[in-house]
């Protein structure tokens, strides 16, 4: 456990993982719980691996009941399940697919190409108020992102910095919705954390952490966000109404390098999934740390928690942390 602040004493000793599912035959690099369709709680749980299949876990008899080859000797780098039935896949250099999980074996039912970007930004979709879907995709180049329209299959536009050599690669892209806003938040390699306007590719507001950044995230109730590094630095950064983005504090922490973070729903605690293979929560009001979670042998690839209570689980939200060990964990804490 972490012990250069008292508050890391808070819990003095970690539960240990409520289950650990196996079954992956390479490194898990991405982990979703799959929306429940009619029952109340989840029942299943879908990962993506560095060799490109893709596996589903009935989470009553804690068994694989799906798993094919997604993206072909290609990493996974994201995995969403927006409304029952569907899946999406993002495959590192490759390409995006919407799957139709409804049949077996799942057929791609649309597919998004992945344009000259080598790096590992995972691609972020949301929601319009008219019932359309807009999917943010790494690439044209290292530091691009292109919006696409899901319902007309239509590319929008490409965001492009106009001092892209200085920005290096992008690093990650996240969607923000709030205020009435739906608009892509962007980190680069130069520590620039950018909110843009895709309706007319132009800047809206930035700020920038003194470290690479790897992955972020962001609650959009509380309008908060979490910047994990290369480094032991970590960055928590705000965006008020007016669109402006700002650095609010710093935390650090033991070992270098956060490779996933995540809020929880409802932003009371948000999680880093570290290379010293770690499970970092921590208190979102007052980023005070609150557990270290030690169960991994190898680094913790990514993180996500449940919307809602997960059947044969317990009460709460569920932690799930997909490791390059192979195993997933899922975690029942600070549910009371």
């Amino acid at each position: 456990m972490e012990r250069h602040s008292k508050a890391n004493r808070i819990m003095t000793s970690p539960p240990d993982p409520v289950f650990v599912l196996r079954g992956a035959s390479a490194p898990v690099t991405s982990v979703t719980f799959l929306e429940y369709d009619g029952t109340g709680k989840i029942q299943r749980i879908a990962a993506g691996t560095q060799e490109g299949q893709v596996f589903i876990w009935d989470l009553k008899t804690r068994s694989i009941v799906c798993k094919w080859s997604g993206h072909p000797g290609s990493s996974i780098v994201w995995i969403h399940n927006p409304v029952p039935g569907k899946l999406w896949t993002q495959g590192r250099h490759d390409s995006i697919k919407l799957w139709d999980i409804t049949i077996s074996p799942p057929e791609a039912e649309s597919q998004y190409p992945i344009v000259d970007y080598l790096g590992f930004s995972q691609c972020s979709l949301t929601c319009l108020p008219n019932g359309n879907s807009l999917l943010a995709v790494p690439g044209p180049d290292q530091v691009g992102v292109t919006v696409w329209d899901t319902k007309t299959k239509y590319k929008i536009c490409s965001l492009v910095p106009q001092d892209a050599k200085s920005r290096g690669s992008l690093m990650q892209v996240i969607w923000l919705n709030f205020a009435e806003h739906i608009q892509p938040l962007i980190a680069y390699e130069s520590g620039h954390i950018s909110l843009w306007d895709w309706s007319n590719t132009s800047l809206i507001s930035e700020s920038r952490v003194n470290d690479n950044p790897i992955c972020i995230s962001f609650h959009n109730d509380s309008k908060t966000g979490i910047v994990g590094t290369a480094s032991e630095k970590v960055f928590v950064f705000r965006i008020d109404n007016n669109m402006s983005v700002t650095i609010d504090k710093e935390i650090q922490i033991t070992n270098p390098g956060v490779s996933s973070c995540i809020t929880r729903p409802d932003g009371k605690i948000f999680a880093l999934g570290g290379w010293d293979s770690r499970i970092r929560l921590f208190s979102s009001k007052k980023c005070k740390p609150l557990a270290v979670l030690q169960y991994h042998k190898k680094t913790v690839e990514c993180l996500t928690f449940s919307k809602c209570d997960v059947e044969h689980y317990g009460f709460g939200y569920i932690l799930a942390a997909g490791s390059s060990d192979h195993g997933i964990s899922l975690w029942n804490i600070f549910n009371t």
